[in-house]
């Protein structure tokens, strides 16, 4: 038996790429089950899409099944809290998005970003509570997109059509994770004062108040404190950004397949320029392949080797 027949090809196809300026997305929901997906099919399609773009921010608003496994009285609780929170009602963000400071990030919303001359981060926010009571029936999901290196690996999206391959380049892969800002939202509201005092100090009470989150920054090197700098202007940039809101189409729905074949398969597959590589193999299987050593000479390794065996060949 030969090696051909002992690995026989079951099946040959033609590779075809897609438009590459496109944006393409893959969303990784870490803590769900693979055969719980957030679809209708499901009742949990998601509500809205949010997106921070200079940032790479992502946001998915998905809801909450209230019939199993839901505690109503912190339900209540909770979602009180995130109707009368400052942030949700001036259409903010809470955590990282939100520069980890309550409030939409605005000069009119009244929240600032200050470091001190000893390396101390100071973070203040007004903030006010609006009656109102309502069940907690949404939960956020957050991410964000990962700017592109130097050596990452590029991501492909495969689609089968016949005899041909349309491989298309992903963006980005982003993983979800569950956010809290339930609980942001409910450290957010007004605390009361301890004691008795008069009615107009007990109105005040629910007022504007002030709320400070030292970050200590320890003594350190120029490199170091540029770091430190950096990362205060990208919370910064966090805090200052809008997000941009996208409604969310279900996978099954005939709008989601059109977008689907018009994004993922070429269409005229005949009159596409013929794909040449701008690598010859040697070059491939030295760049994908550990140092070569040649026995003969193992001073010589990598590209001195490959010079001295074109040499070789030209009978230099």
């Amino acid at each position: 038996m030969t090696r051909s027949d002992d690995d026989p090809v079951v099946a040959s196809y033609d590779v075809l790429l897609t438009d590459s300026d496109i944006s393409r997305f893959v969303f990784q929901y870490v803590d769900r089950e693979h055969d719980r997906p957030y679809n209708d099919q499901h009742n949990q399609r998601p509500l809205q899409l949010r997106m921070k773009h200079r940032t790479g921010l992502v946001e998915v608003e998905v809801p909450i099944s209230t019939r199993e496994n839901y505690d109503v009285n912190k339900g209540m609780r909770y979602g009180d809290a995130v109707q009368k929170s400052r942030s949700a009602r001036d259409g903010g963000a809470f955590g990282m998005a939100g520069g980890f400071s309550a409030g939409s990030g605005t000069a009119a919303a009244g929240g600032r970003v200050k470091m001190e001359a000893n390396g101390d981060v100071e973070i203040m926010d007004n903030k006010r509570a609006v009656d109102s009571a309502s069940l907690l029936r949404v939960q956020s999901l957050g991410g964000r997109i990962k700017p592109a290196e130097e050596g990452d690996p590029v991501y492909m999206l495969g689609t089968f059509t016949d005899k041909n391959l349309h491989l298309s380049p992903v963006t980005s892969l982003v993983q979800f994770h569950p956010n809290l800002h339930h609980l942001d939202a409910l450290d957010e509201l007004p605390k009361g004062k301890g004691g008795r005092g008069k009615k107009d100090d007990e109105e005040r009470s629910t007022e504007t108040e002030a709320r400070a989150i030292d970050i200590k920054v320890k003594a350190a090197e120029d490199s170091e404190a540029a770091t430190n700098a950096s990362n205060l202007d990208l919370l910064k940039q966090m805090q200052d950004e809008k997000w941009k809101t996208y409604n969310w189409v279900d996978a099954e729905t005939e709008e989601s397949w059109l977008t689907y074949e018009s994004y993922m398969i070429h269409k005229d597959t005949e009159n596409l320029e013929p794909l040449s590589s701008n690598i010859e193999s040697e070059d491939y299987l030295d760049r994908m392949s550990a140092p070569r050593i040649d026995p003969a000479r193992p001073d010589l390794t990598g590209w001195a080797m490959k010079e001295n065996r074109r040499r070789q060949r030209d009978g230099q």
